[in-house]
């Protein structure tokens, strides 16, 4: 037969032996929501924030470039940063520090220049759209200032819904939308305009 001694010390060690099991089985719990409570306090980065992110598929600096049809020279471009996204439905390239764009005539004469604080081009579509102080220039010193222009070169067309300013010898004509005009400003016209034409009378 036991003795009353042995069973309580047998009886002080399933006690001790249950308290300790207790005790890690709540410093576990403790620590998962520990664990879950911080984690729960860093925001979820949106998905569709990161599917924003387009990757060019080329980064240039400092890059200059001509541009040329039938062998014969159409437009010199400089811009401070080039990227190009060549993998998207519609692959355009982007100048997200602004760009500096020169027309030639086949005699390379310059025709036209167009400058923007920002600009895309549309190789398929043929199609820029400069942004941000942009100013185009004919051959005749016509100086064109707007926010934001489009030039259609298939169509030899450039256009804006935003405010115009044209100066062009003694006249200086405003718009405030709904400009239109070839790409040397030789025919423009604007849907609503103010402004000051000098005319000279015979």
């Amino acid at each position: 037969m036991p003795s009353l001694t042995a069973n309580r010390l047998k009886k002080q060690g399933e006690w001790t032996s249950l308290i300790a099991n207790n005790y890690i089985f709540s410093c576990i719990v403790g620590l998962l929501v520990f664990i879950s409570s911080c984690t729960s306090k860093v925001p979820d980065i949106p998905i569709d924030l990161i599917a924003a992110k387009k990757i060019p598929t080329v980064e240039a600096f400092n890059f200059e470039t001509y541009y040329t049809d039938s062998n014969i020279v159409r437009y010199f471009l400089k811009t401070p940063r080039l990227l190009i996204f060549n993998h998207e439905k519609s692959p355009y390239k982007e100048f997200p520090d602004g760009f500096h764009m020169q027309q030639f005539d086949a005699n390379k004469k310059i025709l036209s220049e167009l400058s923007g604080n920002y600009g895309k081009n549309f190789e398929v579509e043929q199609k820029w759209i400069a942004t941000g102080n942009v100013i185009m220039v004919n051959n005749k010193g016509d100086t064109l200032r707007t926010e934001e222009l489009t030039y259609l070169i298939k169509e030899d067309r450039i256009y804006s819904e935003k405010f115009v300013n044209i100066k062009k010898g003694d006249q200086d004509i405003t718009g405030t939308g709904g400009f239109e005009s070839d790409s040397q400003m030789k025919k423009w016209s604007f849907k609503k305009t103010t402004g000051h034409i000098f005319v000279i009378e015979k």
